[in-house]
């Protein structure tokens, strides 16, 4: 069985962390599927305000207006179950100009078709315009859509990230905070 991997509601905005898009790699390059062998920069990510580092810390999927990224929880997870699909890349990350260490950004490697064209439902995203890229209203997997792999992205919607249910499995068991997993829109 195939999960959509989303954000949860739960995250208060206060901690959504600001990307530094000047001196950090370009944060679409994180979507690309591509493995990257030498950052020119590290990525980099910072929070100001009135926060409780406790509470912050029990999350494990940070958001951020960048890239993707995670806590050392899911990180290791994700290297136990997708290690093949998704490249860790390590994060400067500080809070109030605290350093905190062990956060990744995530570089998912493995992107595959794994909807079902037929029994999803799309529409297109530029109503009117021939060859508009789709935006898709519920979604129904391939028999064995992920074909072995843990973690990847949709070939058909980049921006959907598809979890294996050995994956989803694994985050329950750990207690993972700040995502949940879907079987649809």
């Amino acid at each position: 069985m195939c999960y959509i991997l989303s954000p949860a509601n739960v995250y208060p905005d206060r901690y959504w962390f600001k990307y530094n898009f000047n001196d950090s790699p370009d944060h679409l390059s994180f979507k690309k599927g591509t493995p990257q062998r030498d950052w020119a920069k590290t990525p980099k990510f910072h929070l100001q305000g009135d926060i409780d580092l406790n509470h912050l810390m029990h999350f494990d999927w940070f958001m951020s207006d960048g890239p993707d990224l995670v806590g050392p929880r899911l990180a290791n997870v994700i290297r136990q179950y997708a290690d093949k699909d998704v490249q860790l890349v390590d994060a400067e990350v500080t809070v109030n100009g605290t350093p905190l260490n062990g956060f990744q950004v995530l570089n998912i490697l493995t992107v595959i078709n794994c909807l079902d064209p037929e029994e999803s439902v799309h529409i297109p995203l530029l109503p009117g315009i021939h060859g508009s890229p789709v935006h898709y209203i519920s979604v129904a997997f391939q028999p064995d859509g992920l074909r072995g792999h843990g973690l990847v992205r949709s070939n058909e919607d980049i921006s959907l990230i598809v979890a294996s249910s050995e994956f989803v499995e694994a985050c329950r068991a750990q207690n993972i905070a700040g995502i949940v997993f879907k079987e649809n829109l």
